[in-house]
């Protein structure tokens, strides 16, 4: 039980070898997968697919979690003020249940159980329910895969802040169902308390980390903007006492995305270790 440390590889470069390189002279054992010479996984064919696959596993390395596009993507019925960034992905005709099958078979192929999902893009009204019939298809696919998804509050959709992560994983109440708990998304919006961490704790695996510095009005490396890991974490690392929670950087640093992805991993190596 603990803690462990990955790092989304597109966030060092379009180069799936840039973003395994940097993991293993930092001495990470595991990365994330999102996107690969700027086209999604799910969107690159099957040998290619394979292909990486391959040449994460002669790096040495395992993957944490397929970081899909699930559900970021307009509700039935409504349009989308921002599509946020889709990471090169392209749906190529496929309908949902395609792609929810699709996205499993694709974490098949990495090797990984574990599968980031969103909860659609940002409309009027909503409310959990509405992904009922989503979920509960993704859910059934996840039990056949004997797999977890990871629910990410994302600022362009339904649940971006911390209490609505909340609201959402306690009205599935499905143990497959976790959330992905990302606090500079939210940290524009909410400053998160210590309450509300410690009631999410309990449903968190896994937590992307950037940092936000409001002089700069954008992202930053961990460890140079304004909030205060430290200290909102410590619900999250007695969890981690019974339990293991991945800790992903996540860096959205474009005008540097290497140099400020590797000092994200150093920095999240001290606050890790504690």
């Amino acid at each position: 039980m603990g803690i462990t440390l990955s790092v989304i590889t597109d966030e060092v470069s379009p180069v799936l070898a840039d973003g395994l390189r940097m993991a293993a002279e930092h001495g990470l054992d595991t990365v994330d997968v999102r996107s690969i010479g700027g086209v999604n996984f799910m969107s690159l064919d099957p040998a290619e697919q394979a292909a990486a696959a391959r040449q994460i596993k002669d790096a040495g390395l395992k993957v944490g979690t397929l970081a899909t596009p699930l559900l970021k993507w307009p509700a039935p019925g409504h349009a989308a003020a921002d599509m946020g960034d889709q990471f090169g992905f392209d749906t190529k005709g496929r309908k949902p249940q395609q792609l929810y099958e699709d996205a499993f078979r694709c974490a098949d192929v990495l090797g990984t159980r574990n599968l980031r999902v969103f909860s659609l893009l940002k409309h009027p009204g909503f409310t959990p329910a509405e992904m009922e019939a989503d979920y509960g298809a993704l859910l059934r696919l996840a039990e056949r895969y004997d797999a977890k998804l990871h629910v990410e509050n994302e600022h362009v959709c339904n649940i971006h802040t911390v209490s609505e992560l909340l609201a959402g994983v306690r009205h599935f109440a499905h143990p497959r169902l976790r959330a992905l708990l990302d606090i500079p998304n939210a940290w524009r919006t909410e400053r998160p308390s210590a309450e509300s961490l410690a009631a999410l704790a309990p449903h968190v695996d896994q937590i992307h980390f950037k940092d936000w510095s409001a002089a700069k009005g954008r992202m930053v490396a961990l460890g140079e903007g304004d909030i205060p890991f430290r200290e909102l974490l410590v619900p999250v690392r007695e969890a981690a006492r019974t339990r293991d929670i991945a800790f992903v950087v996540e860096t959205h640093v474009p005008d540097e995305p290497a140099a400020a992805t590797a000092r994200s991993i150093k920095a999240l190596q001290r606050l890790a270790g504690g």
